[in-house]
Parts: structure tokens; C-alpha cells; sequence
């Protein structure tokens, strides 16, 4: 087979079903995008384009030459592996500016544990005394912890107990992120959005759970 030629179409996510849980792409598209890849793999000659009718987007790929059989697409990479990390409490030091506070907007005080991946474990305290509230009064230091982005102190919406968020940072960690970065040039990378869903479908609880997994489902369909 010296010459080929496909088309398919793609609608508007909008055209494609419920806005939560669209229609997944045609396999015909799907088969247009492996066609591409291995005549680029091949170093096959390939002219791939698009044209748009209103919501809808038509690609066509024609290829010459010694046309390849179109293999499934790569997977995605493994998660790369994470040495143990046990953390102890007493390893927190105290900052003034140990995460952010969504609600307030701002920097709040809090122990940090810092990993060296770029995320941090934080106990939010405004006393300064681990174990010890605001009003003087005790509180159990084994709960109220966030995992959080160390740079910007962003955190996962999360609030656990020291066990569950080591395990949840660790996890975040496995993920192909350089946690190191700021915030906004995090935002353009997809494993970004696919850490942070396989955090919270693992570690929250009800209906965040669910709507974190379904995220997690559009992004497979999307890839």
C-alpha cells in the first residue's frame, strides 16, 4: 500500500453530551492520530489538516510511501518512583507564611515539613506552639493537616490526618510534575490537573470524591 487517506470529524465539547460527562472522540480520530504518529515514527511522508463547519472540525491525513500499521498509542509514562519518606511531627518548623488561606486570600502562619519535590506537609497554627491553639487551649496535633504547593502554599483541598497526608503527598510526588515550579507554569502541565484529581479521588470523602474521579475519567477520554 503505496497511498492513504482519512477523515473524521470532531464536534464542540459543548455538542458532545452532558457538560460533566461528554461523549468521548470517535475512534475514527483516535485511528487519525495513530496514523500520524507512526508515519512520524516511520519517517513516512504525511500531510495532516484541519478545516472547520461551524461546531464541527473535520482532520485529514494523506500519506505516501510505504504506509505504516498504526499501533496503539504510547501510555501514559509510569509513575516514577518515590523513596520512603516517614516524617516525624516534631521535624514541623514554624513560618508565618506556611500556606494560604483560599477563604482570606492570603498567607497564614502554620508547621511546615517540607519535601524535597516541592510539596510540603502544614499544620495551620496561629499560636506557634505546636499542640497548642490560639485561645491556650490543647488540640491533637495528629489531625488538621494540609498538603500543600511549598512555593505558593496552595494546597489539594484537603484536610487530613498526619498519616493520610504523608501518603497523599507521596502520591502527588509519584506524578510527572517538577512540584518545584510556580503555580502558573504548573497550571499548562495535564499531569498537573491529573495529580491533583488522583489526590482527591483517593483521599477526600463523599461527593468530592466522586466528582474528582469523574475528572480523572474525562481526562483518560480526552488523552
Amino acid at each position: 500500500m503505496t497511498s492513504h487517506r482519512s477523515m473524521a470529524y470532531v464536534r464542540a465539547i459543548g455538542d458532545r453530551g452532558r457538560a460533566w460527562k461528554p461523549d468521548p472522540i470517535t475512534s475514527q480520530f483516535r485511528f487519525i492520530v495513530r496514523m500520524a504518529y507512526a508515519c512520524h515514527q516511520g519517517n513516512v511522508p504525511y500531510d495532516l489538516t484541519w478545516d472547520r463547519h461551524e461546531s464541527v472540525m473535520r482532520a485529514t491525513i494523506t500519506a505516501t510511501g510505504n504506509i505504516p500499521v498504526p499501533k496503539p498509542l504510547p501510555k501514559v509514562p509510569k509513575l516514577k518512583i518515590v523513596s520512603d519518606w516517614k516524617p516525624a511531627i516534631w521535624d514541623a518548623a514554624y513560618r508565618l507564611d506556611a500556606y494560604h488561606d483560599g477563604t482570606l486570600n492570603r498567607m497564614r502562619p502554620g508547621f511546615v515539613i517540607a519535601h524535597s519535590c516541592g510539596l510540603s506537609l502544614v499544620h495551620p497554627s496561629e499560636s506557634g506552639e505546636l499542640g497548642v491553639t490560639e485561645l491556650g487551649a490543647d488540640e491533637d496535633i495528629r489531625q488538621r493537616w494540609l498538603v500543600t504547593h511549598t512555593a505558593s502554599g496552595k494546597g489539594f483541598g484537603l484536610t487530613l490526618s498526619f498519616r493520610r497526608a504523608t501518603d497523599a503527598l507521596l502520591l502527588a510526588a509519584t506524578f510527572a510534575v517538577d512540584w518545584t515550579l510556580d503555580a502558573d507554569t504548573l497550571k499548562s502541565n495535564p499531569e498537573f490537573r491529573r495529580a491533583g484529581y488522583s489526590v482527591q479521588a483517593a483521599f477526600s470523602c463523599g461527593s468530592e470524591k466522586d466528582s474528582a474521579k469523574r475528572r480523572l475519567a474525562e481526562l483518560e477520554r480526552a488523552a
